[in-house]
């Protein structure tokens, strides 16, 4: 018999150990290739045949008929081992079954079904220095079904099984098993259950130190690109997470909103029907009251539905203004007088006439959206102020001043933003779309001005609009 000792010594997993009776090892190798791994194990399998020990495979069908091939292929007379029982060949997974118990792993009986096997393979081998290898890739099944759990404490029962029955030992796991960027703490863990770590082809294939450490600063910094790129996904999906949750509260509350017009609507529309289905008069004072109703819920419905599409277009970037000469003073003061609202006084502060250059019909949404959000939030009435001030070479500074419930200070800024409520946790019949001040703001903005909001004297809040100044400004 010939064996190709040069080939098979040649591998780049660790020297073999030959301190007799006594020499015992774990290694783990890792694989993307099954032709690597069987070439790596034909190595490790082949040196201690070749020096008459004994060899226990316990692999998958395919991977014992590849590693018998290789070693037939360098000279090995492996039929003569195996009638010698020096070379014990076990399917992995019947092995595994034979001290599986109900899913997990009976350690009292593992240790006698492998044990035995142990003793076995060394029997057979003559002489006081007698050498026992051992492949085993059941660890490799349990962790592709999951029982990552059982495999760590198979690997366990292994270092027990040395100690009790000295022998050298590979295990081997494909790095297919390992895919996610949160695998790095089960590899460890699986090298710490080690005593030599093989690792996959990629790696051990570089001959030259230079070429490691090369190799080395590459892995490293594909390491941290890798930990970068995981972070920007973890901050992007916090952003889409809260962007979700703003839509989902959002969503509950436009159908809150749009649901109580509606509701409105239909309860009047039912009255009439009733009264006409009935064939009686109608009375005067009830046909204006429901008629009243009927405007009063159509107008309220319209304005949310041009809310939502306001954001719509603010979304795309499509939101436009149109600029011209406008008296919004006189805007101002109409938007006052259009309020209607028994438990609130409105009174104009400022000038008679101011003119600048303005979208009429986008500002007056601002101050109807600011007018209209002083209302909801002094629900128990009060005097609501329209302060308009223009200072040469200044611009114009229009506030608008309630006597509510105020703005928490941490909530001033996040107010202006899509979808936001700042009092929908604690006052829920406050809240409404989030989108009247956002819509006013990006306005403001595309008008090139500003908006903030101040802390007045009393109790309440002070909304401060400020426009640039423009050729018209008097």
């Amino acid at each position: 018999m010939t064996v190709d000792t040069a080939h098979l010594l040649g591998s780049s997993a660790p020297p073999a150990i030959n301190d007799g009776a006594n020499s015992h090892a774990h290694s783990v190798q890792f694989y993307t290739q099954d032709d690597y791994l069987l070439d790596e194990l034909g190595r490790f399998i082949g040196s201690f045949l070749g020096a008459g020990d004994a060899a226990i495979v316990i692999a998958t069908p395919s991977h014992h008929t590849g590693l018998v091939q290789r070693l037939r292929q360098h000279g090995f007379d492996v039929d003569l081992a195996i009638s010698q029982a020096r070379y014990v060949a076990l399917d992995a997974a019947d092995t595994l079954s034979l001290f599986m118990v109900d899913g997990q792993i009976d350690p009292d009986l593992c240790i006698e079904v492998l044990g035995a096997v142990i003793i076995a393979a060394r029997a057979a081998v003559p002489g006081d220095h007698r050498r026992v290898a051992a492949f085993g890739e059941m660890v490799a099944l349990l962790w592709a079904e999951g029982k990552c759990e059982a495999a760590l404490e198979l690997e366990e029962i292994w270092n027990r099984l040395a100690t009790l029955h000295p022998l050298q030992l590979r295990c081997a796991y494909p790095l297919s098993l390992f895919p996610g960027s949160a695998d790095g703490s089960p590899v460890k863990q699986i090298c710490s259950a080690h005593s030599y770590v093989i690792p996959a082809e990629d790696y051990t294939a570089i001959r030259t130190e230079e070429e490691r450490l090369t190799a080395i600063a590459v892995l490293q910094q594909k390491a941290l690109a890798l930990e970068t790129e995981i972070e920007g996904h973890r901050q992007a999906r916090g952003e889409l997470e809260r962007a979700v949750f703003a839509r989902d509260a959002f969503l509950s509350v436009a159908a809150h909103e749009l649901k109580t017009p509606i509701t409105g609507l239909r309860g009047y529309a039912q009255l009439l029907l009733r009264d006409l289905k009935a064939e009686r008069d109608i009375a005067p004072e009830r046909l204006e009251a429901a008629l009243r109703s009927l405007d009063l819920q159509t107008g309220k419905l319209a304005r949310l539905i041009s809310r939502l599409l306001d954001s719509s277009q603010i979304e795309a970037g499509k939101l436009r203004i149109e600029r011209e000469t406008t008296d919004i003073a006189s805007l101002v003061r109409s938007v006052l007088a259009q309020q209607d609202s028994a438990d609130h006084s409105f009174i104009y502060d400022g000038p008679d006439h101011i003119e600048t250059q303005v979208d009429p019909l986008r500002f007056e949404q601002v101050i109807t959206n600011l007018i209209n959000n002083a209302i909801k939030f002094s629900p128990q009435g009060g005097i609501i102020t329209a302060r308009l001030e223009q200072h040469p070479g200044e611009g114009t500074r229009l506030s608008i001043i309630d006597h509510g419930v105020g703005i928490p200070p941490d909530h001033r800024e996040a107010v202006f933003d899509r979808f936001y409520q700042a009092h929908s946790d604690y006052d829920r019949h406050l809240a409404g779309m989030g989108l009247g001040l956002h819509i006013a703001r990006e306005i403001i903005h595309l008008h090139g001005g500003s908006i903030r909001i101040e802390q007045p004297d009393h109790p309440g809040s002070c909304f401060v609009v400020t426009l640039p100044p423009s050729a018209d400004d008097s």
